[in-house]
């Protein structure tokens, strides 16, 4: 059964909660490239940060289903849940973002990383997950167009020297797509959300100590401990707030609903990129984030419609 939208007194659902939890949502989420950046820019190790990031997310996760009495899943198909989301999903992806974030501005990052469900069809459709549908394909096309003009053309990016990093960057999205198939293919039966996303997060923040520790790049967050260190503090918090807005608004009104986050995930990140470090988005970037929107939106609106099906 269907959890009942939260109704006013009157009894009318209030259907503006969604949309303003939806704006919320892209808000913060699209915090990450800014957040990450700063980092990097003010010489955090990649795999350092990470650890601080996941290490205090997954502490507050534990104490979120504590407080509300969240089972955890502890058995063998947990466990592999957790280590190939936690390394796979979080730790390698995240890390690579910090690495490549030194130089590259948050709105390319932030075009980038809504291309993630547009990989995850293309996935999902070599190991036969989805079906093969014209509408999705084409959508999957405009949003690589999107990636194409957003790093090929000259004067797309501020040096072409970054071209290397740029196409980097996708890995994110890539591994992020990879362990989408995964998490619906391999995700426990009956686990809940909130608690697979904190033994996501403690594997993350296990295999980053390790990684950061065996190339010492450990990062000493209790030395000298600057706005630098608030940042990755608030980056752990937002990891957390965008976990359970993102469960919340699912319950509420829907994946295919959710989907549209993307689109302001894009918008406020090259928002936010202008605002905290004065990046000047070119002509390339718009006309990339017209493509990739036009794709997602083909591929969300394909997706809905086989569901409703």
């Amino acid at each position: 059964m269907k959890n009942a939208p939260t109704k006013s007194k009157t009894g009318a659902p209030h259907r503006l909660l969604p949309i303003v939890l939806l704006v919320v949502l892209g808000c913060i989420w699209s915090l990450g490239p800014s957040a990450t950046k700063f980092a990097a820019i003010n010489n955090v190790p990649p795999i350092g940060m990470v650890f601080w990031q996941t290490f205090i997310a997954a502490n507050l996760l534990w104490l979120i289903c504590r407080i509300w009495r969240i089972p955890i899943g502890l058995e063998r198909i947990h466990l592999r849940y957790y280590l190939v989301m936690g390394v796979f999903g979080v730790a390698l992806p995240n890390s690579n973002m910090v690495f490549v974030m030194r130089d590259l501005p948050a709105g390319l990052m932030s075009v980038l990383i809504v291309t993630a469900p547009l990989i995850t069809y293309l996935i999902a459709l070599t190991v036969r997950l989805e079906q093969f549908r014209i509408m999705r394909a084409g959508g999957v096309l405009l949003g690589l167009a999107g990636v194409a003009v957003l790093v090929l053309p000259r004067g797309s990016l501020p040096s072409p020297d970054l071209l290397p990093l740029a196409l980097l960057a996708i890995g994110t999205p890539a591994l992020w797509a990879a362990t989408n198939v995964f998490a619906e293919k391999a995700r426990p039966e009956g686990g809940n959300n909130i608690a697979l996303a904190m033994g996501t997060m403690y594997v993350a923040a296990g295999a980053s100590l390790v990684m950061s520790l065996s190339t010492g790049t450990f990062h000493e967050i209790w030395v000298d401990f600057d706005i630098a260190d608030w940042v990755i503090v608030g980056y752990g918090v937002v990891t957390v707030a965008t976990f359970v807005l993102f469960y919340t608004i699912v319950t509420m009104a829907g994946a295919v609903y959710l989907a549209q986050v993307g689109y302001i995930v894009t918008l406020t990140g090259v928002g936010w990129g202008a605002w905290f470090f004065g990046e000047r988005p070119s002509i390339w970037l718009w006309a990339s984030v017209v493509l990739v929107f036009a794709g997602v939106a083909l591929v969300n609106f394909s997706r809905g419609r086989a569901k409703k099906a």
